[in-house]
């Protein structure tokens, strides 16, 4: 055999192996890809987070903090527990990490005033990463 055709198929065999490696790891991106976009919404269940709260006469119940793909929803339920209309705008939600540093503030709006034994809902949309908070407080409106 020549120069020239071992030349050649050492350069054949070249573009095989830099092909195949392109192919496999192309495979394996778009397979994580797929993975990320798949994933499912997972709730934080720390047991200060979802714990039940009373604040200005109302208590604060039925807390969850869902992530879903990075984008966590905070829902919290608020009754008015008790024979008479209760006028409590809005309060602070604090978020805070394990070592009881504030991660994030939110508002928490409830509107006009609750009547005896109603229940709203508050729900905060956040883009924030919050996968380091483990409880929460409820504070007045600043």
């Amino acid at each position: 055999m020549n120069k020239k055709a071992l030349i050649i198929i050492i350069v054949a065999a070249l573009v095989l192996v830099i092909v195949g490696a392109t192919l496999i790891l192309t495979k394996d991106k778009k397979q994580e890809i797929k993975e990320t976009k798949t994933e499912e919404k997972q709730a934080i269940t720390e047991a200060d987070i979802i714990k039940d709260e009373s604040y200005g006469g109302l208590n604060f119940t039925n807390t969850t903090l869902v992530n879903d793909n990075g984008q966590y929803t905070l829902s919290i339920d608020v009754k008015n527990p008790t024979e008479a209309d209760i006028n409590l705008e809005q309060v602070n939600i604090v978020l805070k990490d394990k070592d009881g540093n504030e991660v994030i503030s939110l508002l928490g709006y409830i509107g006009d005033p609750l009547k005896p034994n109603e229940t709203r809902t508050i729900t905060s949309f956040v883009d924030a990463d919050l996968s380091k908070v483990t409880s929460k407080t409820i504070e007045p409106a600043k």
